[in-house]
């Protein structure tokens, strides 16, 4: 068994550094570090059972037990931990020696024997064993010392996974999922599987983790059965070395499926959609699925090829429930947003065009336990009858006309509408508004009238949506040179400003030199609206206009002549809630208000605001005499009297 540096750090316990160190301190003497006994890809590599002895007996590192974890850390000469084929012959022999307790004296003849018989379909590791014996391979002792080191087979597989995938390419989309994610998947499959499911039918694109996730919540009573696909035979081997039993495909029974996109690191766009569409077709009536992939391909916009490919799934009408997913649930691709399908039968017999689908939008929440517990609910009301819809109170998902998903030219779904104050309506905002204004009565400006609204209110809508229909627009913000401010001139709006406008009248530029370096650049108009995505979302209503918004900051000009109802105040106050980065702004929900609303509630805001610039005024004349006072009165320039006390008594004569 051959180890690295990095290896003998692992096999120590210590850091990469320290190996390094003792192999320069103790090159020679008495207890010298073992020499290398070999180069690989430059790098020295050393006799794994010399290294622990040596560890073991210079009481070095912190690792007693060196010796028999030596070959979690090593691998045998010809190994590459990077090679798929390398790693499923290694698993093959795992579990070929779980299956016999041990391949301690069996010849290569007698191995190929046995493989056969523990696996005469060549279903998960006859031609991984074959292929070790033809390269004149022998890792046999290898296997059995690894399944010591990781005290059983379960856990010498696991060595393996974790080896490939720490030496291996990146993976991208394919990479394995978080916890949260399997997590996530586990509920919903399980909270399935409880509606007369007997069969669960492993498909293209799920790893061994997840298979032994899922076959571990079900339990003996559901039958498992793994479609082909390049994990295929891995998950076959995990799963007989767990002692879970691999039913033959083909049942009859009602199925949950379970499956990921794409199933392979090259798949574009049309052929993951191609393999959910395989999905769909293989489903009996009564079956339902569980399908996970990337956002970008089921739930974001797509090109026009791609977009046909995702609507023939949805034509088939089994699409029960789409939910976009956090970022950073894939392990090799961060920056990734996964999205989760549910498909299945429609309750009872509904035409097309009369069936919902249950939509969600978790791309900045937290797949948290509650969130998760929640969400699984939401997706099972919504795949229930009338009376399940009627009884839930959804917390992420909102049903939405199926029809309406295949009307749609670009993104499948739209980001989830909340935003502060949409959630509490009607008598109970009322209320709310009546003891706020008893509360500050002394203080509201007069001319202040209130009367019952006739309706329910507008929905809020995403900003990406009141964009594409004109409601609003976007100017960019100006890259300005440090060397072009002034003393006075222009007045130049900041990113870092946003936190605090009352500095924005600080910074100026001249006029004749901005208009000469930046001819094309717009400035700001009355009711613009100044904004950041980061690092937090910020805004400000510029009310008199004609300044210079410096970037990254960036202007959202509302159309005068067609609004949409949104209201520059009301706007300025729901971004600094919204989520911040690069392009979280396409996801934002902004509250709006009915056409006749608008002018009404921008003079009462702007009432309002002068009523607390007075106050403010008032507050900073009191704070500035307080300080005047106490100066005065410390330096002895004045003295205060008492006006209650009584006089003093005048001297005598």
């Amino acid at each position: 068994m051959l180890v690295t540096l990095s290896g003998v750090a692992e096999l120590a316990r210590v850091r990469r550094p320290v190996a390094s160190v003792w192999r320069r301190r103790f090159a020679s003497g008495e207890d010298a570090f073992p020499a290398p006994i070999a180069q690989r890809r430059g790098a020295p590599v050393f006799d794994a059972a010399e290294v622990a002895e040596w560890l073991v007996r210079t009481s070095h590192g912190n690792n007693p037990e060196a010796r028999a974890d030596a070959a979690a850390a090593a691998a045998p000469a010809g190994l590459d931990w990077s090679n798929p084929a390398h790693r499923a012959e290694l698993e093959a022999l795992i579990a070929l020696s779980a299956h016999l307790d041990g391949l301690d004296g069996f010849e290569a003849d007698e191995l190929t024997r046995v493989a056969q018989g523990a696996d005469a379909g060549d279903q998960f590791l006859l031609r991984e064993v074959t292929a070790h014996i033809e390269r004149a391979a022998d890792w046999t002792h290898f296997a059995d010392d690894l399944i010591d080191a990781a005290y059983s087979p379960t856990g010498a597989l696991a060595i393996c996974r974790a080896k490939h995938r720490a030496h291996a390419a990146a993976e991208g989309s394919t990479a394995a999922i978080s916890d949260p994610a399997l997590e996530l998947v586990a509920a919903v499959t399980t909270a399935l599987a409880r509606h007369d499911v007997e069969r669960l039918i492993l498909g293209g694109g799920v790893d061994d983790e997840t298979a032994m996730r899922l076959t571990g919540d079900l339990g003996d009573e559901v039958q498992i059965e793994v479609e082909p696909s390049p994990t295929a035979r891995s998950i076959r081997r995990r799963l007989h070395v767990a002692g879970v039993w691999v039913d033959a495909a083909g049942g009859g029974t009602r199925a949950v499926r379970v499956a990921r996109i794409p199933v392979r690191a090259d798949d574009a766009a049309e052929r993951m959609l191609a393999d959910a569409d395989d999905l769909a077709l293989s489903m009996r009536e009564e079956d339902v699925a569980v399908l996970i992939g990337p956002a970008r391909v089921l739930i974001d916009e797509l090109p026009a090829p791609a977009r046909a490919a995702r609507d023939d799934v949805l034509r088939s009408g089994r699409l029960r429930a789409a939910v976009r997913l956090p970022q950073g649930l894939v392990h090799a691709a961060t920056r990734e947003a996964l999205a989760l399908w549910v498909l299945g039968a429609p309750t009872g017999d509904v035409p097309i065009d009369g069936r919902f689908t249950a939509v969600a939008d978790l791309i900045d929440g937290d797949l948290n336990e509650s969130a998760r517990d929640d969400l699984v609910s939401d997706i099972l009301a919504g795949m229930g009858s009338a009376a399940d819809v009627r009884a839930r109170r959804f917390r992420y998902a909102r049903l939405v006309r199926t029809p309406s998903l295949l009307a749609r030219s670009g993104a499948l779904l739209p980001p989830r509408a909340s935003s502060p104050g949409w959630s509490g309506r009607g008598a109970a905002l009322a209320a709310q508004l009546d003891a706020a204004a008893r509360a500050a009565a002394d203080d509201l400006p007069s001319g202040i009238t209130i009367a019952d609204a006739a309706g329910d209110g507008v929905e809020p809508r995403s900003l990406a949506e009141l964009l594409a229909d004109g409601h609003a627009r976007i100017v960019a913000g100006t890259r300005l040179s440090p060397d072009i401010h002034a003393d006075s001139g222009l007045v130049v709006v900041t990113a870092s400003q946003l936190d605090s406008p009352s500095g924005v009248e600080h910074t100026r530029v001249d006029p004749l030199e901005f208009a000469q370096r930046h001819p094309s650049a717009q400035l700001t108009r009355p009711g613009d609206i100044v904004f950041r995505t980061g690092p937090t979302a910020a805004a400000w209503v510029d009310r008199d206009g004609s300044k210079v918004v410096a970037y990254p900051a960036r202007v959202l000009r509302i159309t005068a002549a067609d609004p949409g109802g949104l209201v520059p105040e009301l706007v300025a106050a729901d971004i600094p809630t919204q989520p911040a980065g690069p392009g979280a702004w396409k996801r934002w929900m902004l509250r709006r208000v009915a056409p006749g609303a608008i002018a009404p509630l921008r003079r009462t805001l702007a009432d309002l605001a002068a009523s607390r610039a007075d106050l403010e005024s008032r507050v900073a004349n009191l704070d500035h005499y307080v300080d005047t006072l106490t100066s005065a009165v410390a330096a002895g320039a004045v003295a205060l009297t008492d006006p209650n006390a009584a006089p003093a008594a005048s001297d005598p004569q």
